[in-house]
């Protein structure tokens, strides 16, 4: 009986303390010690093109291998061919305190379709937070497939929407990441993953064939490329890594053809409305994928196989 009293004060001493040092206590969920990581993570290195898909964390190991492939595998048939669309909305104003804005972003990456390319899975890894993560590869050259799936086909789409409010020199932001994908066939399924934010504030919910799981707001920690640190990432690492992809695809894309429409129309006295629309058909290529320091760095190329003169096509 003594030795539990002095364990369970030992613990809440320790749990005290991480508070008292401004701690997250989430750390502690798997003790001190940071999960590996693969090599091609850490040092960019490994097969290109890289499609990878990673399951959400805290998920048993026969739907974290599914959850993973089937990412793994959408990201594969957009890289391939997806239309691109954005809208960039900037409010400019005299409303707060002198100089104010909202600033308005909205990206999609999407493809339906029913051409389906076979792929080998290259290699499967484990976080020690039950995440998965898989690397697929075309079983050819991406030029030489052409396959057709009778009955079969697929409905995929990647949307993020931002919103920035400005005035007296402080920011604020509202962002809102939706993944969606549906295989219509014999082997049927559709994932949804929403990821909203509010400053610093998250909320995360995955949903697998209409079964909705709302992903704890956890920080996990990994090892870092120099040993002896760690680096974190709240709700596990899909969720970091789809959003970045999703923003360099859609800055790409702006680049390429975006219209600026000065609508001079007036808001609330000195507001004047820009937009900025573009729309393309492209192809990407994953080259590397780097987590440093709770950060995703990823090297990409887009090619548009496709500019459109107008948002509307």
């Amino acid at each position: 009986m003594r030795d539990c009293l002095l364990v369970f004060l030992f613990m809440s001493v320790g749990i005290y303390s991480a508070a008292q040092q401004g701690i997250n206590s989430d750390y502690y969920k798997y003790g001190a010690s940071p999960s590996a990581l693969p090599e091609y993570l850490l040092n960019a290195t490994g097969d290109s093109p890289v499609y990878l898909g990673i399951s959400d964390p805290d998920v048993d190991s026969a739907t974290g291998i599914a959850q993973a492939l089937k990412r793994a595998e959408t990201l594969l048939y957009l890289s391939n061919s997806a239309k691109s669309r954005s809208l960039h909305d900037y409010y400019l104003g005299e409303e707060y305190s002198g100089s104010g804005g909202t600033f308005q972003s909205f990206i999609q990456l999407d493809r339906i379709d029913s051409v389906f390319i076979p792929f080998t899975v290259i290699d499967t890894f484990f976080t020690g937070f039950n995440e998965v993560l898989i690397r697929i590869k075309p079983e050819e050259t991406l030029d030489d497939l052409i396959s057709f799936s009778v009955g079969s086909s697929y409905d995929i789409s990647y949307e993020k929407y931002r919103m920035e409010y400005e005035w007296g020199g402080a920011v604020e932001f509202e962002d809102q990441t939706d993944t969606r994908f549906c295989f219509f066939g014999v082997d049927s399924s559709a994932n949804t993953l929403s990821v909203f934010r509010y400053s610093n504030q998250f909320d995360v919910s995955s949903t697998t064939n209409d079964v909705t799981t709302y992903l704890p707001t956890l920080r996990y920690n990994y090892v870092e490329s120099q040993p002896g640190k760690q680096q974190y990432f709240r709700y596990g690492l899909w969720v970091h890594y789809i959003d970045k992809l999703i923003s360099l695809i859609g800055e790409e894309s702006r680049r390429a053809n975006e219209q600026i429409r000065k609508t001079e129309e007036n808001y609330g006295g000195n507001t004047q409305l820009n937009q900025g629309i573009a729309a393309n058909n492209l192809s990407f290529v994953i080259n590397k994928i780097t987590l440093s320091e709770g950060e995703v760095d990823l090297d990409i190329e887009v090619e548009f196989l496709r500019v459109n003169q107008h948002a509307d096509n």
